[in-house]
């Protein structure tokens, strides 16, 4: 399999077209620029017209034009700890899981992506026991099983998810 070469394309060749739960969360662990969902936020209010709008300076109030418009067209915003947002974090690991299975050629480049997206999204306890992390005092590199990975993705496609219960 090609690597998709983005975050965003990785969700949507993995999971399918983004929600604007996914738009959210995406952008708050920093996978989706403000361009990325200026180009890909769904919907034709005002203020999704207002979000695509910003350019310069204005972008410094990016996020709070991207709430008004993700409450605009779903009622409300998800937040850290609702299971909408858990649900999101879960689409984005399981999609960023499954381009790093599919596409690293080395099992410490697959170790290295797994402890990288363990930081920036957390794991749910399901997760940890794919992934040895890296120890740097010692010079340790991380370790993962790509068997484990496939079966946590299974699980996820069987319909049996975690709804981000990280630690």
């Amino acid at each position: 399999m090609m690597p998709t070469g983005s975050p965003i394309d990785a969700f949507l060749q993995h999971i399918g077209p983004l929600t604007w739960d996914d738009l959210v969360t995406g952008y708050d662990f920093g996978f989706l620029t403000s361009l990325e969902i200026q180009i890909a936020a769904p919907g034709e209010g005002p203020a999704v017209q207002r979000l695509r709008a910003l350019e310069g300076s204005a972008l410094k109030h990016f996020e709070a034009h991207l709430w008004a418009a993700c409450t605009e067209a779903v009622g409300k915003t998800p937040r850290p700890g609702s299971s909408r947002w858990s649900q999101a974090q879960d689409r984005w690991r399981e999609a960023l899981l499954r381009e790093a299975l599919a596409t690293e050629t080395t099992a410490a480049q697959l170790a290295a992506r797994v402890e990288r997206l363990y930081e920036q999204v957390g794991c749910p306890e399901d997760m940890l026991g794919m992934l040895k992390p890296s120890q740097a005092w010692s010079g340790t590199p991380a370790t993962v099983d790509p068997a484990a990975v496939q079966r946590f993705l299974d699980r996820s496609r069987s319909g049996i998810r975690r709804f981000g219960a990280a630690s």
